[in-house]
């Protein structure tokens, strides 16, 4: 309110004899939108407030349209975005203010598209990105980085018929590297180890894996070979271990077949994963349906009694989850609805005495606890 106040009393008292007109209130009469506007009747600017009167937007007019510095600031009053308006299309440098006078982009407008180099910092001042455009499309190569380390370059653009993506650590070295055409994934993909050894290799054609992909050891032992026919698994699939020996091989059909304790069918996983969890110390069971999981059960190793089974759905918890003591003995019976817990939960001591039960109907609804 202060900032309308204080805008009010410079109308009143300027020499220009210009009124503002209030075209929307809040629900206590507060203005929310206003122009001020000429004795010809011409509107000169727009403002607008937030509920608690800090000004929000001033926009000048001329010719009936926006032209001139248009300015916008945060609920707590600081400027959020800066630059100008030449005919109701904004022009020239534009500045974007993460904190009081922290800018965190800033660039160029020419009849309202982006043009030019734009650049992005974090709160230090110190550059995070670089990106470039022509007409507002995305061109050139774009960079990522950190502590003026080059994190990642970027030039698979739709405009561009040609391009790459390299993406690095923080220290510099080469994570990944992938070739491009007009966008889409297109050449050779590589992917590296921490270290800087090759961890794989493949081609992408027109967004699709194809042909023959290796993965490696760190050690640059050979790991895996893989084939492909426009991302469908077609072809011999074989892993090793670092010693050369065969652990798994298989011969895909259309997307189906059995590979590293996982069953495919049409490219989709069907029937059981199988993890091994904590060194082999557990091992993880999940079942799924044309790509969808279905359950879930963890078991103690050599073990063919589960300590948990549940059940999912559209990719959420749903349904009974049971745990179990190691000792076999029910530890909880619970029940979801769309990933929540929802209804009757039991729960039990490690002798199998119920000590609680709890009702669960909604998640902003406190559940009601009984103490057995």
């Amino acid at each position: 309110m202060a900032a309308f106040l204080a805008l009010f009393s410079l109308l009143i008292f300027s020499c220009e004899p210009n009124r503002l007109e209030i075209t929307e209130v809040f629900e206590n009469n507060a203005p929310k939108e206003a122009y001020e506007v000429s004795p010809d009747g011409e509107k000169e600017t727009f403002y607008s407030w937030y509920r608690n009167g800090i000004k929000a937007e001033e926009m000048p007019f001329k010719n009936g349209v926006p032209n001139g510095l248009y300015r916008k600031w945060s609920i707590t009053g600081f400027i959020t975005e800066r630059g100008n308006y030449k005919d109701s299309l904004r022009d020239g440098k534009w500045a974007f203010f993460a904190k009081e006078k922290k800018i965190f982009m800033q660039g160029s407008y020419k009849k309202g598209l982006k043009q030019g180099k734009w650049t992005l910092f974090d709160e230090d001042g110190k550059i995070t990105g670089e990106q470039f455009y022509r007409n507002d499309s995305a061109t050139g190569i774009w960079k990522k980085f950190y502590k003026d380390i080059v994190i990642e370059e970027n030039s698979c653009h739709p405009t561009n018929q040609t391009g790459y993506f390299k993406s690095y650590s923080n220290e510099g070295k080469a994570l990944i590297y992938q070739e491009c055409r007009n966008g889409k994934l297109n050449g050779v993909f590589m992917s590296y180890y921490p270290g800087g050894a090759l961890h794989k290799i493949g081609r992408f054609e027109n967004g699709l894996r194809n042909d023959v992909w290796v993965e490696y050891f760190a050690s640059k032992k050979l790991r895996k070979i893989e084939h492909w026919i426009a991302s469908m698994r077609n072809g011999e699939w074989i892993r090793f271990n670092e010693a050369g020996e065969v652990l798994n091989k298989t011969e895909f059909i259309d997307g189906s077949g059995f590979f590293e304790d996982t069953s495919w069918q049409n490219n989709r996983i069907h029937g059981e994963i199988r993890t091994k969890l904590r060194d082999g110390e557990y091992l993880r069971i999940e079942t799924y349906e044309n790509g969808i999981k279905q359950s879930s059960a963890d078991y103690l190793k050599d073990s063919a009694k589960p300590l948990t089974l549940g059940f999912w759905k559209d990719g959420k918890k749903n349904g009974a989850w049971r745990n179990w003591y190691k000792n076999g003995i029910l530890k909880d019976s619970l029940n979801f609805q769309n990933g929540e817990l929802f209804g009757e939960q039991f729960h039990y001591d490690s002798t199998g005495r119920l000590y609680k039960k709890e009702t669960v109907l909604g998640k902003n609804i406190p559940a009601l606890v009984e103490m057995k």
